[in-house]
């Protein structure tokens, strides 16, 4: 059996909505192979997100405890009882409670009967799995006593005040000394005093950060290790065993032959109207000797150096294995081990440098398979659900790797104010056969490159290399995203369509910045050049559109001596654009109709829609740009600094063959053939542009319109989210 979910109402940070956590089976189809546990779920999220809500809420429940404190409740929870009790209400009285469902399998047969009036046995048989839903509450004990408190609250304030933060915290500190009670509830809504979390689970939560200071905590750890191994091993156990009652025996006789009459003549001194007679005797213990049996020291050259002095990263990993077989160990001793074994293991990351990190997740198994082979007899009772908290990108992409899904992953954010849990599902961010290409090319690219999107304030993608250098090179500038975490990815073409339902699903603000990609259409056949696309069968949204002629960069030759084409002035009805990604959001390919940025919820695409005007002050004719280079020529066409930068990229005498360089409207008409002369040197234009920013104090290049846009939209849905910042 395994927990399938939890459910947590008003606890701490989350709400009454966005609150079921979801958990990964404990099964493995070869538990030779997986001793401990057969998969790990993940709860991930930005700092101060409420990870750590998640493991508390698992403690309260497996503690059998009923005190609850004013700061358990979720702070708007609070406020709302707080509002009707005030009102006139004061029978309203605050509750905690959670869900815990759990799938009941063969293993658990002979528990059937306990779990009986907590399974729905209708659902049973039409879901054809047993499932156990069990809710645990915590409701005020005497609601006479709270409705007392709650009136010298209001006598104690004035109407004006109710509204008032003195108030509230009087209220937390009425419910910190308010007693609780805990139920426990069935699917029926019936209580049920007959099974309690703590006796079908089994719960340790490990976190390292907690006691990494602790100057023994190394000693401390490898004691646990070596004491697992005596006690794995009924020789040496037992050989040990027989050690300590031997020396006991013996420390025992030296005591009573050496000290004991000399401690009964001192205490006759002080108590003399009585005979004092004492047993001093050695109480030596297994328990005793194997938590100070090890002293750790490590080599350092030809020095021992105490592990006081040892890295913080790597005494939290020998910390966390250390627990880990502890925990283990004691499963091992009971007499029945038929609970669920939940170790939540809390940010193991802290004080780890990031390939420490990825080793912890990918080889922690191994580790402990290598300890625990010695009980292969017990495999099935060590199988483990782990759940690991975590804001880590290197062990999240650790995860997608080694189980190629998103399934289970359990993204805490902020939403209202409260913790919002979004659990990720394959099916749900591509769930359709022709998407299945795309969604594995997004496995692939966030394992390899965009696992830090999950840990963003915002994200940007962008096609090329330029655009990603140049732009984040510019948001370091910029007064208010400069304090934001933004995330700018390169994907290499115009493929960020394929992100949208999983851009939807974690609702971070997302700005697409791609190049409007123009061709002429003709209707000679009716294939398409998808140059830059992932695979003509991905793109499936854009099979429609005819067979084009290049109009974008000349590379057909099209003009009929360099390949290279002239400026575009005006757009005509033939032009369409084959950029996946507007074709996607926009459903049409026509380029008359982009007539405006595509907005929708957390999500923004701009491009090149924007004609721009030569000369500025006076324009006379106008362009329109076909990617980011072209765009950035044409907004700074007179920029000294930029055109520096031409000159040394492209070279003074290939300028020189499309005209006068010091002309600086010749520049803007030749716009796009400089744009083909950069289309092999973009990472040497974007390295000197971004060195010529930081070294130079001439006026630096302005971004194009379209990606201001998309940063000014950016900007404003970070304030409407309630990131805090400060112009």
């Amino acid at each position: 059996m395994y927990i399938s979910f939890l459910k947590i109402n008003n606890f701490r940070k989350f709400g009454e909505n966005d609150n079921f956590i979801g958990f990964v089976k404990s099964h493995s189809e070869s538990p030779q192979k997986d001793l401990v546990a057969s998969s790990t779920t993940l709860v991930i999220g930005k700092n101060n997100s409420g990870k750590t809500t998640v493991t508390k809420a698992l403690e309260l429940i497996h503690s059998d405890s009923e005190k609850i404190t004013g700061h358990d409740f979720n702070y708007s929870y609070s406020k709302n009882i707080l509002k009707e009790n005030l009102n006139g209400k004061p029978y309203i009285t605050p509750k905690l409670s959670f869900e815990i469902e759990i799938i009941l399998d063969d293993m658990a047969h002979d528990l059937i009967g306990d779990f009986q009036p907590f399974i729905d046995a209708k659902k049973a048989l039409q879901e054809g799995e047993r499932k156990a839903n069990i809710t645990i509450e915590y409701e005020v004990k005497i609601i006479a006593d709270y409705i007392s408190k709650i009136e010298e609250l209001k006598t104690a304030y004035s109407i004006d005040e109710y509204n008032s933060e003195a108030i509230f915290r009087k209220y937390l500190d009425i419910l910190s000394k308010t007693q609780f009670r805990r139920k426990i509830k069935n699917y029926q809504n019936i209580n049920v005093d007959t099974l309690t979390p703590k006796n079908i689970i089994d719960l340790r939560v490990i976190s390292a950060a907690k006691n990494i200071h602790d100057k023994r905590l190394l000693t401390k750890s490898f004691n646990k290790i070596i004491k697992y191994m005596y006690e794995s091993d009924d020789i040496e156990y037992k050989g040990i065993l027989s050690l300590v009652d031997n020396n006991n025996q013996s420390l025992t006789q030296n005591i009573k032959t050496k000290h004991q009459l000399g401690v009964e003549r001192i205490l006759a001194k002080i108590i003399s109207d009585k005979d004092i007679g004492i047993e001093l005797r050695s109480e030596l213990t297994f328990d005793k000797l194997m938590s100070d049996l090890i002293t750790y020291e490590h080599k350092d050259g030809e020095f021992l150096v105490p592990e006081s002095q040892f890295g913080l990263g790597y005494a939290s990993l020998v910390s966390i294995i250390g627990e880990i077989i502890d925990y283990t160990n004691q499963s091992l001793k009971e007499t029945s081990q038929s609970r669920i074994r939940l170790l939540c293991i809390e940010e193991p990351e802290v004080f780890m440098h990031p390939q420490m990190q990825i080793n912890f997740i990918r080889h922690i198994q191994e580790a402990l398979n290598e300890i625990l082979s010695s009980h292969l007899e017990h495999l099935n009772s060590l199988k483990s659900q782990i759940l690991i908290t975590t804001h880590s990108s290197h062990i999240l992409n650790s995860v997608i790797h080694s189980s190629n899904t998103f399934d289970d992953i359990n993204y805490i954010c902020l939403k209202g104010g409260n913790a919002a849990n979004v659990l990720l599902k394959d099916k749900e961010i591509a769930n359709t056969k022709e998407k299945s290409l795309q969604f594995e090319f997004i496995k692939k690219h966030i394992k390899h490159q965009t696992p830090d999107l999950f840990f963003s304030d915002a994200i940007i993608f962008v096609e090329g290399i330029t655009e990603e250098r140049v732009l984040n090179s510019y948001i370091e500038d910029h007064p208010v995203l400069n304090r934001m975490n933004i995330s700018v990815f390169r994907i290499d073409g115009a493929h960020a369509k394929v992100y949208a339902k999983l851009i939807n699903k974690i609702q971070i603000p997302s700005l697409i910045i791609t190049d409007i990609d123009f061709k002429k259409e003709t209707k000679k056949t009716n294939t398409v050049e998808a140059t830059g696309e992932i695979d003509s069968a991905v793109e499936g949204d854009v099979s429609d559109v005819s067979d084009v002629s290049d109009v974008s960069d000349g590379s057909d030759g099209s003009d009929g001596s360099d390949g290279i084409i002239e400026q575009i002035s005006t757009l005509s009805e033939d032009l369409i654009t084959t950029n996946a990604t507007l074709c996607h959001f926009f459903a049409d390919k026509r380029i008359s109709s982009l007539k405006d940025y595509y907005v929708n919820d957390n999500l923004m695409v701009v491009f090149q829609k924007d004609c721009v005007g030569v000369p500025k002050d006076c324009p006379n004719i106008f362009y329109y740009a076909t990617s980011f280079e072209e765009a950035l020529i044409l907004k700074n066409y007179d920029n000294k600094l930029l055109l520096e930068i031409l000159l040394k990229i492209i070279k003074t005498e290939t300028l020189k063959v499309l005209g006068d360089p010091t002309d600086v409207c010749n520049i803007a008409h030749k716009s796009r053939k400089i744009q083909k002369l950069l289309a092999r040197k973009k990472s040497d234009f974007s390295n000197s542009l971004i060195f010529s920013l930081v070294t130079t104090d001439q006026p630096k290049p302005e971004l194009p319109d379209y990606i201001l846009k998309g940063l000014e939209w950016l900007t404003l849905m970070l304030k409407r989210d309630g990131v805090s910042y400060e112009l």
